[in-house]
C-alpha cells in the first residue's frame, strides 16, 4: 500500500486484481479523443482473455475509435458494505473485432444496454496499460459540510 495525499491507505493493484474487477463488471465510461477534444460514453461491455469488448453504433465514438488513438476505459466499483471502493483504469488501441486472430467472450444474458438501438460495430481493446487503486471510504464527517469557497472570492 502507498499513502495518498489526504492520509488514507491506497493500495496499487496488480494486473491480476484489474483484471479480476473488469471481469466482475460489465458498465464503464470508455474515454475517446474526438479530433483534439475529449469525450467519454457509457460502455457495455464483456471480456475474453485480455481482450476487453464492446458494441456501437455509428457516430462520434465509432469515429474517433476508428482513427486508431490510444482510448481508455475507466469502471469503478464498490464492496457490498460501499466501505471500500476500486477503480481500474485500462488503456489501449480500439480495433474492429477480427474473428480470424480474436475469440468472442461468452455471451451474457443479463447484460443488456442501457441506450436501445442496433450496435452493429464489434470493437476490441487489448490494454497496452493497466492501473488500478482500492482504497477504504473515508467517513462524510471528514469532509461535510463543504467548505465556503464564496469568502475566498472576494
Amino acid at each position: 500500500m502507498t499513502g495518498s495525499p489526504a492520509g488514507s491507505p491506497t493500495e496499487i493493484l496488480d494486473a491480476d486484481a484489474c483484471w479480476q474487477y473488469l471481469r466482475s463488471s460489465y458498465i464503464g465510461r470508455l474515454a475517446v479523443i474526438n479530433g483534439e477534444i475529449p469525450e467519454i460514453f457509457p460502455v457495455n461491455f464483456s471480456v475474453s482473455g485480455d481482450t476487453l469488448f464492446f458494441r456501437t453504433a455509428p457516430g462520434t465514438k465509432l469515429r474517433a475509435l476508428l482513427r486508431g488513438a490510444v482510448a481508455a476505459l475507466e469502471v469503478d466499483g464498490l464492496n457490498p458494505y460501499a466501505t471500500e471502493v476500486w477503480s481500474v483504469v485500462a488503456k489501449g488501441r480500439p480495433e474492429p473485432f477480427d474473428e480470424t486472430r480474436m475469440s468472442l467472450p461468452a455471451i451474457d444474458a443479463d447484460r443488456e444496454p442501457w441506450e436501445a438501438g442496433i450496435k452493429d460495430h464489434l470493437i476490441a481493446i487489448s490494454p497496452t496499460e493497466l492501473t488500478g487503486r482500492r482504497f477504504a471510504v473515508t467517513p462524510p464527517t471528514r469532509w461535510w459540510p463543504p467548505v465556503d469557497f464564496a469568502a475566498d472570492w472576494l
